[in-house]
């Protein structure tokens, strides 16, 4: 059986391309599990993301979620799940997982304006990247402190390179975007 991994990056670190150039890669975005967007849901999902005016909470979150990343984990793909402090009941699921590697990726701690222009190019709202540069730092710190591995993405690195040096292994190919 193969490894189970789950990667646990700070949004724009590069999981969606992990996803269109690897076969074993499952991009896994929480944001349809946690939140219901009614008649919006159509959206792309970079315009889904911050727009708290359009969306209420789901009822069977995080269990919902929980749920299928499990699911995800045991068909053997890297699952890669966005990080943010808005998603800190993850840290449950981590608790709770067994038999799962756990690597937290970040970029480096200088890196936060090349983010926001990235943020802003991909149709992410203002309200989105003001809460990414408030919870930047603060990311920072949780990771540090974890008992999980961690992988901090320098400066005109791929993520794909950063979880190639700790031994992840990719297979080239298109993956999987759970977006549902």
């Amino acid at each position: 059986m193969e490894e189970k991994i789950l990667v646990l990056a700070y949004p724009g670190s590069g999981k969606t391309y992990l996803a269109d150039h690897y076969e074993n890669v499952s991009d896994f975005e929480f944001q349809h599990y946690r939140y219901d967007y009614g008649e919006f849901k159509h959206l792309p999902l970079e315009q889904l993301k911050g727009r708290t005016e359009i969306r209420t909470n789901n009822p069977h979150w995080p269990g919902n979620f929980f749920k299928a990343l499990e699911e995800e984990l045991e068909k053997g793909r890297i699952v890669v799940v966005p990080f943010a402090t808005s998603l800190l009941e993850i840290l449950d699921f981590l608790e709770a997982s067994s038999g799962v590697r756990i690597i937290f990726a970040i970029q480096d701690k200088d890196s936060f304006e090349q983010l926001a222009v990235s943020f802003k190019n991909r149709g992410n709202s203002a309200e989105f990247i003001e809460r990414r540069r408030n919870d930047f730092q603060k990311c920072h710190e949780i990771i540090a402190h974890s008992k999980y591995e961690k992988v901090y993405i320098n400066t005109n690195e791929f993520l794909s390179d950063a979880l190639s040096k700790i031994g992840v292994v990719f297979k080239k190919g298109t993956g999987v975007k759970n977006y549902f």
